[in-house]
């Protein structure tokens, strides 16, 4: 799989605060690859669920831009009941609706949805990932109101789930391919909540964990792209995130042009985030599609604090890209 044909998947990437002539290039070398490139609702209506980051060039981006716009409005937890917000939040949709044609909403809050489908019934609803669902059962809770449905990160690594939600679901799925949040992670929704409050610096709050137990970061809800084939017939589109780690322009296409060419990374190199594998770990296939299937019996089972301990001193020191 890792050779130089181009895929035929749709990808949907990040915003990233780049002049015009970085996107133009994107579009150059990736342009029938990249379906949409998505960013936040303007800060000062909702938080973006993400610490803020520069704007200089959203506007020619959004006036010029060569790629279909869709718009994030995904902080994990509300600050305000959502019935006070949604005229608030519909005004703002019209608005870059009007001017700039939105390819797609993104949500992370299902309360929104009804109100939001009502005033712009043209517009494709995603339901985030942040929305956490990994059952078919949440599925029938949805009411139908969602086109696409981004899997939750717990499932990510578990192949017969994600099967379930895709049988279940009659709209798109979309995967998150370079998230490397552990799934399950229980301190998620405070560290969501400290990066979309405006606090400086936010940290890592599962840090001390993964010293205490650096196994766990080969659990992460992270695909390769020399492993994209393993999911094969689970998705409709793909989608890369990245709106902090992806910031440099090489980077975000040297990641972005190996996922559409499926080209080998290592976990390090894909953008993850601080649970991210940090050196140049081989991740080797026999040991990745294993568990896709294990179902994460942990408490069983050794397969990966074994594979950590065997490799994790030959591929120390090699990390170039920290």
């Amino acid at each position: 799989m890792n050779d130089d044909r181009m895929s035929t998947d749709r990808w949907i990437t990040p915003y990233v605060d780049q002049p015009m002539d970085f996107w133009e290039r994107l579009n150059d070398q990736f342009g029938p690859d990249v379906a949409e490139v998505y960013l936040p609702l303007p800060q000062d209506i909702l938080g973006s669920g993400r610490p803020p980051q520069s704007h200089e060039h959203t506007p020619d981006f959004l006036a010029h831009g060569p790629f279909p716009v869709s718009i994030l409005v995904n902080p994990i937890t509300l600050p305000r009941p959502a019935s006070t917000m949604v005229d608030a939040i519909c005004s703002t949709i019209g608005s870059l609706h009007d001017k700039f044609g939105l390819a797609g909403l993104t949500l992370a809050q299902p309360l929104l949805a009804e109100p939001i489908k009502e005033r712009f019934p043209d517009i494709p609803l995603t339901a985030s990932v942040l929305m956490d669902i990994s059952r078919p059962l949440q599925i029938s809770m949805l009411n139908d109101l969602f086109d696409v449905l981004v899997p939750s990160n717990r499932i990510m690594r578990d192949l017969p789930a994600l099967r379930s939600i895709k049988d279940a679901f009659d709209g798109r799925i979309r995967l998150l391919v370079n998230e490397a949040c552990l799934p399950g992670c229980p301190f998620r929704i405070q560290h969501f909540h400290e990066m979309g409050s405006g606090w400086p610096d936010p940290e890592s709050l599962c840090r001390d964990l993964l010293e205490q137990q650096p196994w766990l970061r080969l659990t992460g809800a992270w695909v390769l792209p020399q492993h994209l084939h393993l999911f094969e017939g689970i998705y409709d589109e793909l989608k890369l995130a990245g709106r902090v780690t992806l910031q440099a322009p090489e980077k975000y296409a040297r990641v972005l042009g190996a996922y559409i060419r499926r080209k080998t990374l290592f976990p390090f190199e894909i953008g993850g985030g601080p649970a991210s594998i940090l050196d140049a770990f081989p991740i080797d296939e026999a040991f990745y599609r294993h568990t896709l299937f294990c179902g994460h019996q942990c408490h069983t089972c050794n397969a990966c604090r074994n594979y950590y301990q065997e490799h994790a001193i030959s591929s120390g020191g090699r990390n170039h890209d920290r």
